[in-house]
């Protein structure tokens, strides 16, 4: 389920046990958080288990099939649960959670699951299970919207358009990341309106999203300015593997916009395809056609190389600036 469908259904009908599962640790502390106001528990009232500290299967099934003592209820946190992933045997858990007190509840959280496992099928059968997948960026409109209104702010387009591309560079989102910078805005951008300057003053830069800048010195053909921010780059350790990533990212998506619009698919039907926010595949309309197909295959395996010898201390930022001129130049 995802997690507002997921938090819909809180305010239905508590279950006795619930399993949040995924990688996007904001909408599983929001859950988490929920469940325990809807059981009307405190802190102290909560047993909190962390697998990572090497409880047994024997202490979490103990601590969940107990009867409640002091409090009408018995709430077991079950943290990093390894079970719902790999080979652990869970036999005995399965049971206690097919016949759950009525006084008992448990909340897990899993990095991960797999939903053929016997334990997954039977929290999803007696309970409860929140997938909690990061966001991508061109799903990000409708979390700004409703990011911006909870702290009574809007946004001009520009801003918008600016924000949109530093984003659009991430394979996938830190939620956790952007509610915390947001906040942050929220607290020492004093208008109503958000602009290109508060964002640049406010947001703190992922090392992905400066990097963002080389692939926008590229697509301009700005040879100096894009070795300059290589250059930049390589300061930090292992950057390299990273710039290599963005770059190798690029070139594929550049790659795969050539064949959807051989193919006469553009507009909105190519961001869909690229799977890109419509603005940035707009962008990208215009930057594919500057490129020609087979020079970017070739730079596609040059990338792969400079990633492999890099590995083997065969390779350094020689290697990479070679590749950016050769980008920026386009002699195809």
């Amino acid at each position: 389920m995802n997690f507002k469908d997921f938090m819909k259904s809180l305010d239905i009908q508590l279950k006795h046990v619930y399993l949040l599962s995924g990688e996007e640790t904001s909408y599983i502390d929001k859950a988490r958080e929920k469940i325990f106001e809807k059981l009307q528990v405190g802190k102290n009232e909560i047993t909190t288990l962390n697998c990572n500290e090497k409880i047994s299967l024997a202490e979490i099934v103990s601590a969940i099939d107990s009867a409640p003592f002091f409090n009408p209820k018995n709430v077991v946190y079950v943290k990093n649960a390894p079970f719902f992933s790999g080979d652990t045997k869970s036999e005995r858990l399965e049971k206690t959670l097919s016949n759950m007190l009525s006084t008992n509840f448990v909340i897990f959280t899993a990095k991960s699951a797999d939903k053929r496992r016997k334990i997954y099928k039977t929290v999803a059968k007696v309970g409860e299970i929140l997938e909690a997948e990061p966001i991508k960026p061109w799903e990000i409109d409708k979390w700004l919207n409703e990011k911006l209104n909870s702290i009574k702010k809007n946004m001009n387009l520009d801003a918008r358009n600016y924000f949109v591309e530093r984003i659009s560079i991430l394979p996938e989102i830190s939620l956790q990341y952007l509610e915390n910078e947001f906040e942050k805005i929220s607290l020492n951008v004093k208008g109503k309106e958000i602009t290109v300057t508060d964002l640049q003053r406010n947001l703190l830069e992922m090392p992905e999203t400066s990097t963002f800048a080389i692939v926008d010195a590229i697509d301009a053909k700005k040879i100096k300015l894009a070795i300059q921010i290589l250059q930049n780059q390589m300061r930090t350790p292992g950057n390299f593997v990273l710039v290599i990533t963005v770059l190798s990212r690029h070139v594929r998506q550049l790659l795969l916009a050539r064949y959807f619009l051989k193919n006469k698919i553009s507009g909105d039907a190519l961001a869909k395809k690229l799977e890109m926010h419509p603005f940035i595949a707009k962008k990208f309309e215009k930057t594919a056609a500057t490129y020609n197909s087979k020079f970017l295959e070739e730079i596609f395996t040059e990338l792969a190389d400079a990633d492999f010898n890099f590995k083997i201390g065969r390779a350094g930022v020689e290697t990479l600036e070679r590749i950016v001129i050769k980008l920026c130049q386009r002699n195809f």
